[in-house]
């Protein structure tokens, strides 16, 4: 039979045992490990917020079209209906004026065509008596026109209405225009044809 062996002994021979075996690893990450997943997280991001940031202007330049398109749609109802500017219907009925001129392009103008002349008279717009100047975005501008040269009226004369498509060239049957995005330098075109038809275009 073996000798028993103390408890004293037991617990020098328990004790050494951990002393002289190999440390146990505890789970963990290394530094290089910690540094690589951070730099795919940084870069996961990165990529992320610059779609983000594009899709946003490409949506801005839409919403500006959408609002354009609604805005003709509005001129046309205010010719239509009879709608009062000063207190007395326009001769010439309403409109609405373009220009691409670096200075005007972030705009464009409601109008009450007073003389009938079918062009845009500085003061037929006042926001007292019933025209609007719309802004579009920070970032949208008008970038021109296809059918006529800068600037650009359109009007809407009762009871039809008559749509008149007026450039600086001359009249036009249609007219796209042509707005920009200033960053990316996107595009998205307007639409607007002799029947008075208007359409945001692809």
């Amino acid at each position: 039979m073996f000798p028993r062996v103390s408890k004293y002994c037991r617990l020098f021979l328990a004790t050494s045992l951990k002393v002289n075996s190999k440390p146990r690893r505890l789970p963990g990450f290394s530094l290089p490990e910690v540094i690589v997943s951070l730099s795919i997280i940084v870069m996961i991001t990165a990529i992320f917020l610059s779609n983000y940031r594009d899709a946003e202007k490409r949506s801005d330049l839409s919403m500006s079209a959408q609002n354009l398109v609604s805005d003709i749609h509005l001129t046309q109802s205010y010719a239509l209906g009879l709608a009062e500017y000063a207190g007395e219907v326009p001769s010439g009925g309403w409109g609405l004026h373009f220009d691409s001129a670096t200075s005007s392009a972030d705009r464009y103008i409601i109008f009450a065509d007073t003389n009938a002349n079918q062009r845009y008279d500085v003061g037929e717009e006042d926001p007292n008596s019933g025209g609007r100047t719309i802004y579009f975005s920070k970032t949208t501008r008008i970038k021109g026109f296809t059918g006529v040269t800068s600037p650009l009226d359109i009007t809407f004369l009762p009871p039809d209405p008559i749509t008149t498509i007026y450039g600086g060239s001359g009249t036009s049957t249609v007219v796209d225009i042509i707005l920009t995005e200033i960053v990316n330098n996107t595009e998205k075109s307007v639409q607007v044809n002799f029947l008075g038809l208007a359409e945001a275009l692809d």
